[in-house]
């Protein structure tokens, strides 16, 4: 066969450009550390390092998830560390000041300190980790709570059927609940309630909804958005009183645990004053105190703090031998501020009579040393002394020291009403308020938060919990940790060492409930841990099988490189020689 010279340079050029191209891809290799970059460098092994990469990335997100859950948890062992050393201070204080060595002024002390241990324990609860609240389950919402209702409730088209909400500053049109006469019990009126708020032609075109439960005997209507921006107000409605939105709180979801005011009309009122849902505005300013608003006169009103001592004052004239030992405030919204006196018409046998009024409260009450005797939100306890038993004819003073707050305010309808960081708004109804109206207003600490759990992806179809609701921890299961504060407070404000006891072994059980919480954050970091030390050595093993496919060997890359520069050096001489002994030589 007859081989050309040009055929003979074309071989030995293509020959030098795959010997260049091989150099230049050994060079690359050295540089990179790689040995292949390219699926034409190795196909199976592309494959195979493009699943190992993707696998590699896997587990680092999953490590990533699991060290932001690990953080999350050992902020929430802290917090809830420092629960606990708030609680223990309560009940060091508790312990104390329950003791008949300590009177009324040391007991108020003892409630200021408490006041600040109550902000302390929110401010604790209310913990944020990269501006999320740790304890808020998957959100904090706003939300409108009414006043507790009894079931069945009826409602008549046309009579008190009609309801206008506010939510996330859109006002709905005049929802209408019923087109007849229907009677509900709580569940079926949260389910009408929420249909038909949801329903409202406003509200859906701004993507506006609610959930609505009942709950404790109260409807709870909850905003769907989330944030400081949620909120819930039920504005109007022929209904407001049936529904319990005749008052009730208000609040935003800025934060999980909330401040409330609520507000509840007095069973006893003879006028038709609207009172809007309470709500705090200035948290700096809250006292944990529970307040009436008592009117004078139908365009008058004042403002007292019920959380106050008791004073129970036997006659001089008593010829018997019982004493008190105890007396306070048992049911805030209940009080009167009226006087009343304790009247035994025998050793055994008792009446109550309001002296401001000249009602009678109650009769032939049975007398027994030591126990607790309660009317109208108060408690007197008597108790036997050294000279025996009560005798007919004794008497004992019974009155409440509030603290009066505003006083001789002039009311006029639509206005707001606002004291020591509360702000209420107060309306004529079919009239206004009438002389001896009374709302009263309680304050405390509500979860604006959910039950809701998050989870992080640790595996293939595997989830971690990564975080613990604010409704386990504080507000339940055995008992709400901010009530019993609350319940102290009150207490030592008052002077009443009963309600010190109850709350003393309410925080008991609220250290229990902490202790509790914290074991269970404390199981689910080792949980966290144990699996990170797992994908810690998967990520190894797959990195080694991705070095072992990917990664140059680099001393027999040096060599390769060498032998290839010798046969690039080799072919160029031979391509050099033939040129010159070629008949392109001799023809040039």
């Amino acid at each position: 066969m007859r081989i050309t010279e040009t055929q003979l340079f074309s071989l030995l050029t293509n020959n030098l450009q795959r010997a260049q191209a091989r150099l230049l891809t050994i060079q690359e290799q050295i540089s990179t550390g790689k040995r292949v970059i390219r699926p034409a460098d190795d196909p199976a092994a592309f494959n195979a390092i493009v699943f190992d990469k993707t696998q590699l990335a896997q587990i680092e997100q999953r490590l990533r998830n699991i060290q932001f859950a690990t953080t999350r948890l050992d902020l929430t062992d802290k917090a809830l560390s420092s629960v606990t050393s708030v609680l223990a201070r309560a009940q060091e204080l508790a312990v104390r000041l329950r003791s008949d060595t300590n009177g009324a002024p040391e007991r108020a002390a003892g409630a200021r300190e408490v006041r600040q241990l109550l902000h302390e324990l929110q401010q604790i609860a209310n913990t944020e980790l990269r501006g999320e609240a740790i304890f808020a389950g998957t959100g904090a919402h706003g939300r409108a709570t009414g006043v507790e209702i009894g079931e069945p409730v009826t409602f008549s088209n046309g009579v008190n059927d009609t309801v206008q909400v506010t939510v996330d500053g859109v006002t709905s049109g005049v929802i209408d609940l019923t087109d007849g006469a229907e009677s509900f019990t709580g569940v079926e009126l949260a389910a009408r309630l929420q249909s038909r708020i949801n329903a409202d032609a406003a509200l859906r075109v701004a993507g506006k909804s609610v959930t609505v439960t009942f709950e404790g005997g109260r409807l709870v209507i909850v905003s769907n958005g989330y944030g400081a921006t949620s909120t819930v107000r039920v504005v109007a409605g022929s209904g407001l009183s049936a529904l319990g939105f005749n008052g009730g709180s208000t609040t935003t979801g800025a934060v999980p645990f909330a401040l409330t005011a609520t507000i509840q009309p007095a069973s006893s009122n003879t006028g038709q004053g609207l009172i809007a849902q309470g709500r705090v505005t200035d948290p700096s300013l809250a006292t944990f105190e529970n307040y009436m608003i008592r009117f004078s006169s139908a365009t008058a009103f004042d403002v007292y703090s019920v959380s106050a001592p008791v004073s129970v004052s036997p006659r001089e004239a008593n010829m018997g031998g019982a004493g008190v030992t105890d007396a306070g405030v048992v049911d805030p919204t209940a009080v009167t501020l009226d006087a009343y006196e304790i009247r035994f018409t025998s050793t055994d046998q008792f009446d109550i009579v309001n002296t401001t009024t000249g009602a009678t409260v109650s009769m032939a009450n049975t007398y027994r040393s030591g126990e607790a005797i309660d009317f109208d939100g108060l408690r007197v306890v008597l108790s036997d002394g050294l000279r025996g038993a009560p005798r007919s004819g004794d008497r004992f003073a019974v009155t409440l020291e509030a603290r009066a707050v505003l006083t001789n305010w002039t009311y006029v309808s639509g206005s707001q009403i606002s004291f020591e960081g509360i702000n209420v708004s107060l309306a004529d109804g079919g009239s206004g308020p009438a002389a001896g109206d009374r709302f009263s207003v309680a304050t405390g600490v509500q979860y604006q938060g959910n039950n809701g759990i998050q989870y992080i992806e640790t595996g293939s179809d595997q989830t971690l919990q990564s975080n613990v609701p604010g409704s386990q921890a504080f507000s339940g299961p055995t008992v709400d940790l901010f009530d019993a504060m609350a319940r102290l407070y009150g207490a030592l404000n008052g002077n009443y060492r009963g309600g010190i006891s109850q709350a003393l072994a309410e925080i008991e059980e609220a250290v229990t409930q902490i202790a509790s919480i914290q074991g269970e954050a404390g199981a689910l970091t080792n949980r966290l841990e144990m699996t990170a030390s797992r994908l810690d050595a998967t990520k190894g093993f797959v990195t080694e099988m991705l070095s072992q496919n990917e990664d140059v060997d680099v001393v027999k890359a040096i060599s390769d490189l060498t032998l290839q520069q010798y046969a690039l050096e080799a072919a160029s001489r031979t391509l050099t020689t033939i040129f010159h002994s070629s008949l392109l030589k001799f023809l040039r």
